[in-house]
């Protein structure tokens, strides 16, 4: 703008100052026109004075014309300036200013979320129908609609105690159950997700609140099973607890993670409506003791994408009381799993654990069975009782995922095969029980990507639940499903 001012003063100033030489030559030629008027026949001057002041008068003209034109462009340029100014100044502005709300002392809030939409089929009996994790002996197909894996959360940033950054997340579901009446299940519970706090310095974390356990951390891609991740009590052991968790790196790729966390056992009073009363876990009065090793690289082998291979243990107690006078067992709950999560090409990932442990169940490992507390062993043909009995087991799962180089990469493609095998020797009881000796579940799904936010997806798993007497039951799950990231 200032330069086309520039251009249009020096073009104005230009034309000024030819004007002004040919007023010059003008007033020149009057003079001597008037000195030369004697030698010259009356009625010829008049006629030729006549004819320079029409001149000059033509110039007078122009030059109130240039002189109007050069002011307007500068006029025109002081009021526009600013304006131009103040518009990139307020796009510059939104485009640096951060997502979220201002809550004071330099917080901000960010709310975020995920609408699960998930219409699903079984062909026989599942513990579960929208997110179902082994087949049953009893039951029968089904088809319906939920959207009770929705998630809502918000993030609080901002804020630093001493060195150390401060945020804070809290996050949940709809997946707490369903009320006690005859319409309710559509009406699914809230259930806390994540509650934590976290402080992070250059090196160090320190995580205090209800987060992903350290044990076998890494879950498997799935639209279909966001309350439960895919393939739980199939070699995938899971949990988020309360827990106080410190991480520290060394160096750029070795991550190391310790934690003492709530001792969750899979034995909690299911009738439970208000009041709490201590688990297994929470009557040995020790908290459980998790951690891992973990070598981990945000470009994988000159993929560009990020990876990790780790290696986890766990270790706790569970203190059971049986008969009539409440006989104290003291029994282990302990484990070790290997996880990996890393692409093999820019195309294809592999993710999967393995582990082995006892007492499990809090979990869902040992197909969601932590111990037997009608333990019997076998002298002969006779069952002698043995009290109680943490049930071992062991499984893992893993999962291939591809993006085909086709409609800008938005479609992506899993595979994914999972098992828990429990020692069926540490599930003989004094009592009939039908416990589950094994869970094998295969799955395939695939989402695709609309845009950022919005997808959709189709799921088919199956699953082979063998019964310590009722034998093998086998379902299929189909599942078709849409979400929304916010």
């Amino acid at each position: 703008m200032i330069k086309a001012i520039r251009s249009l003063t020096a073009l104005t100033c230009s034309s000024w100052n030819k004007q002004m030489k040919k007023l010059s030559i003008l007033i020149v030629a009057m003079f001597l026109t008037a000195n030369l008027s004697a030698q010259t026949a009356p009625d010829e001057t008049q006629n030729k004075i006549k004819q320079l002041e029409a001149q000059v008068q033509t110039i007078l003209v122009e030059l109130e014309k240039l002189k109007k034109a050069s002011q307007i462009p500068v006029e025109a340029a002081k009021v526009e300036a600013p304006k131009a100014a103040g518009v990139a100044a307020k796009q510059t502005e939104s485009e640096k200013k951060p997502l979220g709300i201002e809550v004071g002392n330099g917080i901000r809030l960010t709310p975020y979320g995920t609408i699960y939409f998930n219409a699903f089929g079984n062909s026989g009996g599942t513990n579960n129908a929208d997110v179902p994790i082994f087949a049953t002996p009893t039951g029968s197909g089904n088809i319906s609609a939920s959207v009770r894996q929705t998630r809502l959360g918000f993030r609080l940033e901002g804020a630093k105690v001493g060195k150390a950054k401060l945020t804070g997340v809290f996050e949940g579901d709809f997946f707490g159950g369903f009320p006690s009446i005859s319409i309710g299940e559509n009406f699914g519970l809230f259930r806390v997700r994540l509650a934590y706090a976290r402080l992070d310095w250059e090196k160090t974390t320190v995580t205090i609140g209800q987060d992903w356990m350290v044990f076998a951390p890494v879950n498997p891609v799935s639209m279909a099973a966001a309350g439960n991740p895919q393939l739980a009590a199939a070699g995938n052991n899971w949990a988020r607890l309360p827990q106080l968790k410190i991480e520290h790196k060394f160096g750029s790729h070795v991550i190391w993670q310790g934690a003492l966390l709530e001792q969750q056992t899979a034995d909690f009073t299911a009738n439970a409506a208000f009041v709490i009363q201590p688990t297994s876990g929470a009557a040995s009065r020790v908290p459980f003791l998790q951690s891992r090793i973990a070598f981990a690289d945000s470009n994988w082998f000159g993929t560009k994408k990020s990876g990790s291979i780790g290696l986890s243990g766990h270790y706790g107690r569970s203190r059971v009381f049986t008969g009539s006078t409440n006989i104290r067992n003291d029994i282990d709950s302990d484990g070790i799993a290997l996880d990996w999560n890393f692409p093999i090409s820019t195309r294809i990932s592999v993710l999967g654990e393995a582990f082995t442990g006892e007492n499990l169940g809090g979990f869902q490992g040992g197909v969601f069975q932590s111990y037997n507390n009608d333990f019997a062993r076998r002298v002969g043909s006779t069952l002698v009782p043995g009290g109680v009995k943490s049930i071992k087991t062991r499984g893992g799962w893993v999962q291939i995922g591809f993006t085909p180089p086709v409609i800008n990469d938005r479609l992506s493609i899993y595979g994914s095969i999972g098992i828990d095998d429990p020692d069926n020797k540490d599930l003989v009881s004094i009592s009939h029980r039908d416990w589950r000796t094994r869970n094998l579940a295969f799955a395939a799904n695939t989402t695709y990507k609309f845009t950022p936010n919005f997808s959709v997806g189709a799921e088919f798993r199956r699953f082979q639940t063998n019964y310590f007497y009722s034998g093998r039951q086998n379902s299929n799950h189909v599942n078709l499903g849409a979400s929304y990231s916010f």
